[in-house]
């Protein structure tokens, strides 16, 4: 190995590692804007009620974007930014500089979108513990049968052996 020589599979690989393989992806299939969650959070934290300043800021975009009828379409989410089509986050920022009726309006989908969202969760746990709940006495009857089977057969062989004598 020399400081002139180049392994293409060395480099996939560090490229890949750090992401950038995907965030070219990304900018290939029409996602040329970028910007971090956080970022985003940041500019509009100060117009938000107290409650939705307690959200991610993964979470309050996610909102966001569902609030103002943006398309899934237009945006995609990595793990630290969000990337966007053309002109799509120039839209986003106008929108959330508008008059306050408007930002108001705008909050309030948000709070229910969030509250639709903890909704469908809770639904989703509920559902998921009592799958796990008939699957755990499923296995605990399936133990006591096989235990009760092994006691019988025991007990059968016993029997044998003391006729046998």
């Amino acid at each position: 190995m020399s400081s002139s020589q180049f392994e293409g599979g060395k480099v996939l690989n560090q490229l890949t590692s750090l992401g950038m393989v995907t965030a070219l992806e990304l900018m290939q299939a029409g996602f040329p804007s970028r910007v971090a969650f956080k970022e985003l959070y940041d500019m509009y934290s100060s117009k938000l009620p107290q409650k939705l300043k307690s959200l991610h800021p993964r979470m309050f975009c996610s909102a966001l974007f569902r609030a103002i009828g943006m398309s899934p379409n237009d945006y995609r989410f990595g793990v630290t930014k969000i990337f966007f089509r053309p002109g799509k986050f120039a839209e986003v920022d106008l929108l959330m500089k508008t008059e306050s009726t408007h930002l108001s309006d705008m909050i309030a989908k948000v709070e229910k979108w969030v509250l639709r969202q903890c909704w469908r969760r809770l639904q989703y746990a509920i559902l998921a513990y009592n799958k796990w709940r008939k699957i755990a006495a499923w296995r605990t009857n399936c133990i006591i049968k096989h235990s009760e089977e092994h006691k019988n057969v025991e007990h059968k062989e016993n029997l044998s052996a003391e006729l046998a004598r």
